[in-house]
């Protein structure tokens, strides 16, 4: 595997890169990188080597559906026609370039209508980071009175939030997880937003630990939940049967000198029910859970590419 790939899927096990859209940004570029610098000489070689790097990449981080995406798209560039050597390499090259210009273009497009969902005088609860929440905050700058940032444990993600939003002059408050409820109580907090690591056929979302309890809470309050991500968060897979994992994270990011009897369990996401969130709003306009599913399911081609998706799933049990 080319080394700079391998080091991109270990930085993103690792966390050192992180956030949905941040992890497809790098992943992108390890077909790129794979491209530039094989070593193969046919065809199929050189495929090998580019489904060897995707899987890789998928099963660094394995709630991540933006990343298989990415990968489904710069493998279809070389799987899906006959071509030779050259011509494969170079497909790929610009299936690489085409799609970081259009994933630049679809956030930017979700900042501006992110902004437009955002109330005047906005008094907002965030929790964990989201490169695509933080873009569009930063865009409703104006209409924004106070944001309310969960520190996010155990890695504390949400001080990233905190300290980009201070940077662009937006009042904000650190608070520890477990103050959410209250803050949504007494603090006349109108929306709870979040990004989101995966949406489900069903409508549910995935997303940080936390998010589930938060979004309930918010319910409780009649506090909108509104999740602002790339279409791309999506998983034509779960049409297919497939059980979006839940990663379980190592024990040392929470107690790394627990005493030796005490177990500890890290779960990196939960699930928010989709009757729990008020609208997913991406690139292509803002939608109910379900209609965003109705959409996706147009947009992905889930009927026409059914057999593109079933290979993924075969590849993705091995």
């Amino acid at each position: 595997m080319n080394p700079k790939a391998q080091k991109i899927a270990f930085d993103i096990t690792k966390l050192r890169i992180q956030g949905a859209s941040r992890i497809q940004a790098a992943a992108i570029q390890a077909p790129y990188w794979t491209a530039q610098q094989t070593k193969a000489k046919t065809p199929k070689s050189f495929q090998k080597e580019l489904e060897q790097t995707g899987l890789v990449l998928m099963k660094a981080r394995p709630t991540e559906p933006d990343l298989r995406t990415a990968i489904r798209i710069i493998w279809k560039a070389v799987f899906t026609k006959k071509q030779g050597f050259l011509e494969a390499k170079k497909a790929v090259l610009q299936a690489c370039e085409d799609f970081s210009k259009n994933r630049k273009s679809a956030l930017e497009k979700i900042a501006i209508i992110g902004a437009q969902q955002i109330p005047q005088n906005a008094v907002i609860l965030t929790h964990c980071h989201s490169h695509t929440v933080a873009a569009i905050l930063k865009k409703a700058k104006k209409k924004i009175k106070h944001v309310y940032c969960t520190e996010t444990r155990p890695l504390f993600q949400g001080r990233i939030t905190a300290t980009n939003l201070a940077k662009a002059g937006i009042p904000v408050t650190q608070i520890v997880d477990s103050a959410a409820a209250r803050i949504l109580k007494t603090q006349n907090v109108n929306v709870f937003v979040t990004g989101c690591d995966a949406i489900l056929a069903n409508g549910t979302v995935i997303n940080k630990i936390g998010t589930r309890e938060i979004s309930l809470a918010a319910k409780q309050n009649n506090v909108p939940h509104l999740i602002f991500s790339s279409s791309h968060s999506f998983d034509p897979l779960t049409f297919f049967g497939w059980q979006e994992p839940i990663e379980e994270r190592s024990w040392k990011e929470v107690w790394p000198k627990k005493p030796k009897k005490v177990r500890i369990l890290n779960p990196a996401f939960d699930e928010t029910p989709a009757n729990h969130v008020q609208k997913i709003v991406c690139e292509y306009g803002s939608f109910a859970p379900k209609a965003f599913v109705t959409r996706m399911k147009k947009e992905f081609k889930v009927q026409h590419d059914k057999k593109e998706y079933l290979n993924i799933l075969r590849k993705l049990k091995k």
